[in-house]
């Protein structure tokens, strides 16, 4: 009889498919495969484009004012230069609001319920959020970055520097940027209910970290998340002497693209550390 009972239970135990190896490796995907699932038709994708147009039309109109100006500040440098200062300004903001959203699509839709049941930590869900948030978050800036430079050196602005590295390094320094800022504000949102909670933080810490240049505190960025685009800023900026401005690219801006990289590690990581630390705890 208990041989009966034991080759019965073995008949319907779950089969597992593909091996521990196949599991490990794809799980961060599957995680992100979720997240961005869970997302369609949802009102996130929506703020991404407005946020996107937002700030695509703000650059558009720092280019056309620079058309009717001082032909000495119709280069390429000071464009881009223009673009990059609202990554201090408006990423941390920006970044609360989405992270909010995904935090409150968490708990509406009973997809918290649904990562417990399938065994996954805070921390996994951390991560793919992270990728999801701070992808979006990036091409808010990374975008204008982009086509800002070639859409100014087709209206006749004077290129005044290698063209690929004045588009890649900003570029490469707002993604890393907008990861860390999303990092934080993401940990703010999955460890405290209420949201406004996280936008104040983002308000204050746009307020601080676009306020550093001008203070000539750029330096102070790396100690915080909302700082480090000021901190690893890879222009430089001097009066000519007939009073313009003149803006140009550092001789090596790898070196800020690298800084902030690990910069960006290491504040991602003390924000996966606290979301361990609170799953443990609870």
């Amino acid at each position: 009889m208990s041989v009966i009972i034991t080759n019965t239970l073995k008949s319907v135990e779950p089969k597992k498919h593909g091996g521990a190896g196949t599991m490990r490796f794809s799980s961060p995907l599957m995680l992100i495969s979720m997240e961005v699932r869970k997302l369609k038709g949802s009102s996130f994708w929506w703020m991404l484009i407005g946020m996107i147009i937002l700030v695509s039309l703000w650059s558009g109109f720092a280019v056309m004012k620079r058309t009717g100006g001082n032909p000495a500040t119709r280069t390429l440098t000071l464009t881009q230069g223009d673009i990059y200062q609202t990554i201090s300004l408006l990423a941390p903001i920006l970044a609360a609001l989405l992270t909010s959203r995904l935090a409150i699509m968490e708990t509406s839709e009973r997809m918290d319920l649904k990562w417990q049941s399938l065994g996954l930590g805070e921390t996994g869900r951390f991560f793919a959020k992270l990728a999801v948030a701070g992808t979006a978050l990036s091409l808010v800036f990374m975008i204008p970055l982009t086509w800002t430079p070639l859409a100014a050196l087709v209206m006749g602005f004077k290129s005044d520097g290698d063209l690929s590295s004045l588009i890649l390094a900003p570029a490469l320094i707002a993604f890393i940027s907008s990861l860390s800022v999303a990092a934080i504000q993401l940990m703010l949102s999955m460890t405290i209910n209420k949201q406004a909670v996280g936008l104040g933080v983002g308000v204050i810490a746009s307020l601080v970290g676009s306020g550093l240049g001008p203070m000539n505190a750029a330096r102070l960025g790396w100690f915080f998340p909302a700082g480090i685009s000021s901190a690893a800023s890879p222009f430089l900026t001097t009066v000519t002497s007939d009073g313009y401005a003149r803006m140009t690219l550092v001789t090596n801006p790898w070196v800020l693209v690298l800084t902030s990289l690990i910069a960006c590690i290491l504040w991602t990581s003390i924000s996966a550390f606290v979301i361990t630390v609170g799953e443990s705890h609870r």
